[in-house]
């Protein structure tokens, strides 16, 4: 089974044990600070998958590292460890994430343009990924790529619009039989 699935299949446990005990919002500030420090700490990362480190000593760290998170989320930790999936850590917090949003009408969009966007088409972009989602809030996370030349792409629920210069002169290509 691929380590996506298995994280899954423990972010969907997690989110209904914090479902059922009404704290689903307070364990969704614990891995959000949890998913920062993934991101940001390569240390940590190698902590998780290091197999010199014994899983009593990985459990006793991370019951420290995360004393002040709640308690199913501690568990969950305890419990993966136990079962040798610590490595997975990462992947459940953002499932977990992922299962939160969806919950809450949340949908994530990433919008990428040659330069940086002004506040009115944010907006304009955010109202674009509602209306094509349903999605009652848009995190939406900028990026500067310069090699788009002109115009933007934006990526939401697994979909593309790209509206860029190079994506435009890729889609002639291929229409032309060029590519």
């Amino acid at each position: 089974m691929s380590d996506i699935k298995i994280a899954g299949r423990y972010a969907r446990s997690l989110f209904e044990k914090s479902k059922d005990s009404k704290s689903t919002d307070k364990v969704a500030m614990d891995i959000a600070n949890l998913n920062e420090i993934v991101a940001e700490s390569k240390d940590f990362r190698l902590f998780l998958s290091s197999p010199l480190i014994s899983r009593i000593e990985k459990k006793k760290a991370l019951n420290k590292l995360f004393e002040s998170y709640q308690q199913n989320t501690r568990d969950l930790f305890s419990l993966m460890t136990e079962k040798g999936r610590e490595n997975l850590i990462g992947l459940v917090g953002a499932e977990y994430t992922r299962i939160y949003n969806h919950s809450k009408g949340i949908t994530d969009a990433e919008v990428s343009s040659a330069i940086s966007l002004d506040q009115a088409t944010v907006k304009s972009i955010e109202e674009f990924v509602k209306k094509n989602t349903g999605a009652s809030e848009v995190k939406l996370t900028q990026k500067v790529d310069g090699s788009l030349v002109g115009g933007l792409t934006i990526m939401f629920d697994g979909r593309i619009y790209d509206s860029s210069v190079s994506g435009q002169i890729n889609k002639m290509k291929k229409e032309l039989n060029i590519a």
